[in-house]
């Protein structure tokens, strides 16, 4: 093929010659930049949390009344995870005690895509103090559970199987009297909570737990409520229900008894509030 000019005039060369030392001044004022850090292998996030009621599946951890909760988590890039949670409980539920839970928990999320992924977990709820005896000896309420879930972006499922010995404290059977074992408890849960708009969510839970040896306790839970998030707090409101209603004598099996003998029914129907700052 021929041409009839040269492919770069003199003028195209000089522009050529101006942009590269443009180029090369923009690469050396690069070079003297300093690259971004790279990010930390782990990142941790907390919250710390006021509540109209601790509940935990539905059954009222604190008579129906308001406590201050806390939470820390610690999560690796490959996955694994650590954390903390303490809050507090009334001394009817956990008799004995200091008044108070701190929970340890850990495990590992293995990705599935972009905002799935599976997780395997253990976690130690432990009531510094709280015991109670019984013919069978002196029970403590300290529980190990191991869990299995699938996350799905806003849809979750769970397992929970009980390790330790006894179910948070549960050890005598209601009506025989006898102590039994509690260990193999399972409970299973599915969550949704989908946005309904910038900083608004839906929350809906449902739940069924099996107390093994003990059935007479087993319950469904349920949920449905919204959370509202501004700036770093977060807001919220939800309906609770719990159906166990097993009974013994008249007097409904949930029911926590403080020392003075006086005591309520910790399940059913409840309204829960929520206002916690994040960090």
């Amino acid at each position: 093929m021929t041409t009839s000019a040269p492919l770069f005039s003199a003028r195209h060369l000089a522009c050529l010659g101006a942009a590269a030392s443009v180029l090369g001044a923009a690469a050396a004022h690069a070079a003297d930049t300093p690259a971004a850090a790279p990010a930390p292998d782990w990142t941790n996030t907390g919250n710390v949390t006021l509540v109209s009621d601790y509940l935990f599946r539905g059954v009222s951890q604190t008579q129906g009344h308001p406590t201050v909760q806390a939470n820390l988590d610690f999560t690796h890039a490959s996955g694994l995870y650590l954390g903390l949670f303490g809050s507090g409980v009334s001394h009817a539920a956990y008799n004995n005690g200091s008044g108070s839970e701190i929970d340890l928990y850990g495990g590992y999320r293995y990705p599935l895509n972009a905002d799935s992924n599976i997780d395997a977990g253990l976690v130690t709820y432990w009531y510094p103090a709280a015991h109670y005896q019984t013919a069978g000896g002196d029970i403590r309420y300290h529980t190990q559970d191991a869990k299995l879930g699938l996350n799905m972006g806003s849809f979750n499922v769970y397992g929970w199987l009980t390790l330790s010995q006894h179910w948070f404290g549960f050890a005598v059977d209601p009506y025989s009297g006898k102590n039994v074992d509690t260990r193999g408890t399972l409970y299973g849960e599915v969550n949704w909570n989908p946005e309904l708009a910038p900083g608004l969510a839906l929350n809906l839970h449902a739940g069924k737990q099996h107390v093994r040896n003990m059935s007479a306790f087993d319950f469904v839970d349920l949920k449905a409520g919204v959370t509202k998030t501004v700036d770093n707090w977060a807001f919220s409101a939800a309906a609770v229900y719990n159906n166990g209603d097993a009974s013994r004598n008249g007097t409904p099996l949930w029911t926590f008894f403080d020392a003075d003998g006086s005591g309520k029914n910790v399940v059913r129907k409840r309204l829960l509030l929520t206002a916690a700052r994040n960090f």
